[in-house]
């Protein structure tokens, strides 16, 4: 093999190997470039990558938290949304029973406040299984199944059902018969403070009426703190409050003495108060537990800007330096190709 031959086998594998490393060299900055961040994190920091890895899991943990607040936002909204429905309800209802009192047993007036109250009872169940992407916001931890079931309903629910055995258990006769005619204003207080009365608690709720759960519902907010982010559909505020507009709805219209259908309204109205104080005490809590996500959720945002600082400062290059290096790299480039085809062309003959 000729010197000439050997030379030129040589310098060309020389300048492949450059051009090799250049265009990986150029790979990298130009990546670098059109992302603003090291191509290679890793083999750039060295031992610091592990702290760069440290910042981005503190910032997924982050994300996903906010993530998450926003869903409670939602929900807390939404159940903010109802409380104030059920509140104006509630004080509609109770003016009602108010000028109830006035009214006559059986008369028309007395009819249309039992129809009233009984569309309310049926606005209560609707607002009561207010949902949010099919999580249910009064369901406790059993926020899958709808917390209150309809009471007027086709069968019969178990509530209405309830209703008509207390009644008739007590009395001796169905509300149906003239027989309501003989119940006494003392007979009415009892029934409706004791045997029915208990049907708005305890298990007699949770069997006929709820399937909330009494655990509400718990979310970590930041970091370090979880909260309570639900109000249970089983709360004292909402069973005083079905039990008002069901003892109207159920009783208002029947043909009861003086004295029953006096001691039902004035009963109604004294429940219904109690249930609107509870009403307005449940959206103060939902309201504390907006500011604390709130509060929460602009901390979170703090802390991800230290985050993107830092991790930017790590992983972030400089445009200026990595353009230029793109520049001289593009150039290098250029002249290796250029010198590698000018090899190519040499011989022996051609340099005598």
């Amino acid at each position: 093999m000729s010197l000439n031959a050997v030379s030129t086998a040589t310098l060309s594998s020389i300048l492949r190997s450059s051009v090799s490393q250049i265009q990986s060299q150029l790979t990298t900055v130009s990546t670098e470039s059109s992302t603003g961040q090291l191509a290679d994190i890793g083999l750039t920091l060295g031992a610091e990558s592990g702290q760069d890895i440290a910042l981005h899991q503190q910032m997924a943990d982050l994300n996903s938290i906010a993530s998450s607040n926003a869903v409670v936002t939602s929900q807390l909204d939404t159940a903010a949304n109802a409380l104030t429905s059920l509140q104006s309800s509630a004080s509609t209802m109770l003016s009602a029973f108010v000028d109830g009192l006035s009214g006559t047993p059986g008369g028309s007036a007395a009819i249309g406040l039992q129809q009233q109250a009984a569309g309310a009872l049926q606005t209560f169940a609707a607002q009561m299984n207010a949902e949010v992407g099919g999580a249910y916001v009064f369901g406790g931890i059993n926020s899958g199944v709808a917390p209150i079931a309809a009471y007027a309903q086709t069968p019969t629910s178990a509530a209405q059902s309830a209703v008509d055995a207390a009644f008739q258990s007590t009395f001796g006769f169905p509300v149906t018969s003239a027989n309501v005619s003989a119940i006494t204003g003392t007979q009415m207080q009892s029934f409706l403070s004791n045997q029915f009365a208990a049907l708005f608690n305890g298990s007699n709720w949770a069997a006929t009426w709820s399937s909330a759960s009494d655990t509400p519902a718990t979310n970590r907010i930041d970091a370090g703190q979880t909260i309570t982010t639900s109000v249970s559909g089983n709360g004292a505020a909402f069973q005083t409050m079905a039990r008002a507009l069901t003892m109207v709805s159920e009783f208002g219209g029947l043909n009861l003495s003086p004295d029953a259908y006096s001691t039902l309204m004035s009963t109604a109205q004294s429940v219904m108060n109690q249930a609107n104080n509870g009403l307005i005490q449940g959206s103060a809590a939902i309201g504390a537990m907006q500011n604390q996500v709130k509060q929460a959720g602009d901390a979170i945002t703090l802390q991800q800007n230290v985050l993107t600082t830092q991790i930017n400062g790590n992983e972030g290059v400089n445009a200026y330096d990595v353009a230029s290096q793109v520049n001289n790299l593009s150039t290098q480039l250029q002249t290796a190709y250029s010198l590698t085809a000018q090899i190519h062309k040499l011989s022996l003959v051609n340099f005598l």
